[in-house]
């Protein structure tokens, strides 16, 4: 999927209209990131079934919510990619907080990097 021409088609950067665009174009079949309208609502209920005190709680992401956070995407290993208005968020399947990536790109940026491959992750596919 060509990144930079969806960023191009964005007149705001939030999370939601980032995979609105995405979802307008064809996702390439052998992609190691799937991208979905219905994964906040099974990231939500992970947070619910995984609850520990080392994983993230529905109160972080209330406050996450708060800057417009949305789960987009899933890799093929179960890992979550998250947005917010100014940040995009690798979480493991896990959930672990501590194993949090957190990257100071927007969601364009972050896709338009990692198809470059230049971005360091310790999660996603490489």
């Amino acid at each position: 999927m060509d990144f930079q021409k969806v960023k191009n088609q964005l007149t705001m950067f939030t999370p939601q209209k980032f995979l609105t665009a995405v979802l307008t174009n064809e996702q390439d079949e052998d992609s190691s990131i799937i991208f979905s309208q219905q994964l906040e609502k099974q990231f939500e209920q992970n947070i619910q079934y995984l609850a520990s005190e080392e994983t993230i709680s529905s109160e972080d992401v209330a406050t996450w919510k708060k800057s417009e956070f949305l789960v987009i995407a899933q890799t093929i290993d179960g890992d979550y990619i998250a947005g917010t208005i100014h940040q995009t968020l690798v979480i493991p399947a896990s959930l672990y907080k501590t194993d949090i990536e957190v990257f100071d790109l927007k969601l364009p940026d972050f896709f338009i990097e990692y198809t470059n491959n230049t971005l360091n992750s310790a999660l996603l596919p490489k």
